[in-house]
């Protein structure tokens, strides 16, 4: 067995995700956000999946058009 230093911070799941000719857009963002938020297990009973799904659709919504006033927002402060 390896000795580890607890207090030595570790690279826990890593992911990238790439664009050609600018930013990703804001429902890229509200989706990673949501998806951090909550996960919807695969072996829940379907009535509880299907208000999760939902829920969850609900969330992207909310956090999405946040997202959009934030840059309308940053957008008219920097003028």
């Amino acid at each position: 067995m390896p000795w580890t230093n607890p207090g030595e911070p570790q690279v826990g799941q890593v992911s990238v995700a790439t664009t050609s000719h600018g930013g990703h857009p804001p429902e890229f963002f509200a989706e990673r956000i949501v998806a951090r938020l909550m996960h919807i297990s695969d072996t829940a009973p379907e009535p509880i999946k299907a208000q999760a799904l939902v829920f969850r659709e609900q969330m992207l919504a909310v956090v999405l058009d946040g997202i959009k006033r934030a840059i309308l927002s940053d957008r008219a402060y920097r003028r």
